[in-house]
């Protein structure tokens, strides 16, 4: 029931769209909401009790104050309510974790000789802003990248005429020396333009301009300065080439999906641009325990996308959000120009989607489980394992087994380790299957298995204690191994076949998260949310990132290798220095002959036969 004074506050509600707040009993915002009619909206929270979820009720049970704002249009009551939730960090809505504000790369553009530095303020004083950065080694990393790439200024301040000697910045290869007279205006403005289209993702029109520029400088004999933008050209193809394959989607959009559990969540942003993937940044949620994953989503769109510099003109979303005309309309004028808010339901897009919503909830699970404040779940979780799996011990260290493989190809094991439910990333190691040949993914885990086994076997022996086994650790309390049934056997056998009996294995199958053990045939009873399934989801998802990562490296090396060494006048020399100018198969494929001769350094005559190799266009 509602007291005396709510029951007052709800007869003055006004039928007009506002944003309301909840205030506890010392007075602080518990909950910023909007609504097209108040009266209606806050009313709805104090009457039958039957249509309110428990946590809600919660929420209501503690409001002892009401305080509304009343707005011209639902749209500035939008707007009202993320700035009221970001000003408050009320406890009932979903907020951005950090509390300080996101950290943004600065381009001071309106200054004669412009720099590019981190702040968390936006300001409204000409400069270009780009992000917001999950974080402030993100966006470090960002700014280091750049002044690789690009050498421009890093000193604050006018410069003011022109100094005797240069600084040291100039002298290490960071800065083009504009304080000594170095550089032009003009010529550095360039560079600050570049970096802008570097920053939004336009990395061909980026690379166009490099070349454009070197053969400029090439034309008036300036070879120094052709070096330099060689250089430039090469590190900036060599990003373009590390995100070139990845998406089918074409144009400018991000990719949304949302992971929650109880009152924290994770919205992973998947940035596309140019048809090319920019990067994925995961965004920590806080207060999202009487939300559900669409309202988590809705909370996110309005506090990142009001605060971002560039909105792109598609944003794919996990789950339709509720306001999503009201919400595209302010983006739409908060970008100038349309912003279309989608939920795909098949094709491409949703695939697209599908894999971003898993990534996120595994990322999820991977910070529950390894983080300091996931000490309480992983104790329980390792507890959970003792109990349901009837182990002796708790399984102080698990290691984790998966293959990689394409049809046989390049096939390559991995094995990761967890030590109380932390993983330990000196422990890891890989494997390159020997023994089998073809398809056959049991006998590649029995390889693996043995393998590590043997290691294990090699502890007692004097004449194995080297130091190469030694820094393979203790012996695990549990193996996982990555599927079902199939693996499971494979490695119980390769575990027989070097009497290491003691040791438990388990398998954990991905379709349906299913927990097999040695006890029999059916799956091992482990809820969804479980903290001992998170622990193995953990570490099985741990393994399979190692493996793909250790079998993508190597097919794409032994690929380029293979092809180099049938085209004739190319040996060792030449394959480094290719290997060396392109790093990928696709970049040697898509580029021309004066390319090849230009950056690698080979003959016209060696660069079109290697043009001519069979998908030497492929892209």
């Amino acid at each position: 029931m509602a007291s005396q004074a709510i029951r007052r506050k709800l007869a003055l509600a006004p039928r007009s769209p506002g944003v309301y707040l909840f205030r506890d009993e010392p007075g602080h915002v518990i909950y910023v909401g909007k609504a097209s009619n108040l009266h209606s909206r806050v009313r709805s929270y104090f009457g039958s009790n039957s249509r309110l979820s428990t946590k809600t009720m919660r929420l209501v049970s503690a409001v002892v104050d009401i305080e509304f704002f009343i707005v011209g249009t639902e749209q500035e009551a939008l707007v009202l309510e993320a700035d009221l939730i970001k000003r408050y960090r009320p406890q009932y809505n979903a907020r951005l974790k950090d509390d300080k504000s996101f950290p943004y790369l600065n381009v001071d553009v309106q200054n004669e000789w412009p720099t590019v530095s981190i702040t968390r303020r936006r300001l409204p004083d000409g400069s270009l802003y780009f992000g917001p950065y999950a974080n402030a080694r993100s966006v470090r990393q960002t700014l280091r990248l750049i002044r690789k790439v690009f050498r421009f200024r890093v000193c604050s301040g006018p410069l003011v005429g022109i100094r005797a000697r240069a600084c040291l910045n100039m002298q290490i290869g960071l800065c083009p020396g504009p304080c000594i007279g170095a550089i032009s205006r003009k010529e550095y403005r360039r560079t600050i333009d570049q970096i802008v289209l570097f920053l939004e993702g336009r990395h061909r029109d980026v690379l166009d301009s490099l070349v454009a520029q070197m053969k400029e400088a090439a034309a008036r004999l300036d070879f120094e300065r052709a070096a330099l933008l060689r250089d430039s050209v090469e590190a900036v193809d060599r990003i373009t080439n590390r995100h070139a394959a990845v998406t089918a989607l074409r144009g400018d959009q991000d990719i949304l999906a949302v992971a929650q559990d109880k009152d924290s969540a994770l919205v992973e942003v998947f940035s596309v641009r140019d048809g090319r993937v920019m990067g994925r940044q995961d965004f920590p949620i806080e207060g999202t325990g009487i939300l559900n994953p669409p309202e988590v989503l809705r909370s996110f769109v309005l506090q990142y996308y009001l605060g971002v510099a560039k909105v792109p003109p598609s944003i794919l979303l996990q789950h339709q959000i509720a306001d999503a005309g009201l919400v595209r309309s302010l983006l739409s004028e908060h970008k100038g120009r349309k912003v279309q808010l989608i939920v795909p339901r098949r094709g491409i897009r949703k695939q697209l989607v599908d894999n971003v919503a898993n990534s996120v909830a595994r990322e999820l699970v991977l910070r529950q489980v390894t983080s300091g404040r996931g000490l309480e779940v992983r104790d329980a979780g390792l507890k959970q394992l003792k109990e349901v799996l009837r182990l002796s011990s708790i399984p102080h260290r698990i290691e984790g087994f998966d293959i990689s493989t394409t049809q046989g190809h390049e096939a390559v094991g991995s094995m990761v380790v967890f030590e109380d439910g932390v993983p330990i990333p000196s422990d890891y190691r890989r494997f390159r299957i020997r023994t089998v040949s073809g398809q056959d993914d049991y006998s590649m885990m029995r390889e693996v298995l043995r393998r590590r086994f043997q290691r294990l076997e090699g502890r007692g022996n004097r004449v194995s204690r080297s130091r190469t086994t030694a820094r393979w650790g203790s012996g695990p309390s549990l193996i996982l191994v990555d599927g079902g049934r199939g693996q499971l056997s494979a490695a119980v056998e390769a575990r027989g076949q070097c009497h290491a009996d003691g040791i438990p294995v388990i398998g954990l199958a991905k379709e349906h998260e299913y927990v097999y053990s040695e006890s029999g045939p059916d799956p091992v009873n482990l809820a969804k949310d479980s903290p001992g399934l998170r622990i193995l989801q953990a570490v099985r998802d741990e393994a399979h990132r190692f493996a793909v990562t250790y079998h993508r490296n190597l097919r794409d090396s032994t690929a380029m290798v293979s092809v180099l060494d049938g085209v004739h006048g190319i040996g060792p020399a030449r394959r480094r220095a290719l290997l060396r100018a392109f790093e990928t198969m696709d970049a040697i494929r898509r580029a021309t002959v004066e390319e090849l001769v230009e950056k690698a350094g080979i003959p016209p005559s060696v660069a079109r036969l290697l043009r001519e190799q069979p998908g030497a266009d492929e892209a």
